[in-house]
């Protein structure tokens, strides 16, 4: 009889432990597409971060942030995953996007951007 006690309770506290894995709040997944690849100082980038996602928060809570120069100077966090930007001067720029979720984790990824000099 106490050998089947020890089974119950060793079955109770491994159905716990896997619950509080559930619960786990992890970070959100940032990606971003940018529309066109390259172009010059003319061009206004589309910068999309729709392809982001939380394992607990839909996307309309989720927020944005851009650092368009690579410099680590963020944009105020935003709603809206979609933002234009132009380039006013040629290079190559990292840019950087920063996805938040209600619980204030974050993740984070960056692409390279070409800004040529206008013909």
């Amino acid at each position: 009889m106490k050998f089947y006690h020890l089974i119950v309770i060793v079955l109770f506290l491994s159905s716990c432990s896997d619950s509080s894995k559930q619960d786990e709040n992890l970070p959100p997944t940032a990606s971003f597409s940018v529309a066109p690849g390259t172009g010059d100082t003319t061009v206004v980038f589309l910068f999309d971060a729709s392809l982001s996602s939380d394992t607990q928060d839909p996307k309309s809570l989720l927020t944005f942030k851009w650092d368009f120069e690579g410099n680590r100077n963020w944009t105020e966090a935003v709603s809206d995953p979609e933002i234009n930007h132009r380039y006013s001067k040629p290079g190559t720029y990292e840019v950087g996007l920063k996805v938040i979720d209600t619980e204030g984790w974050s993740g984070e990824t960056s692409k390279t951007v070409i800004i040529s000099d206008t013909l």
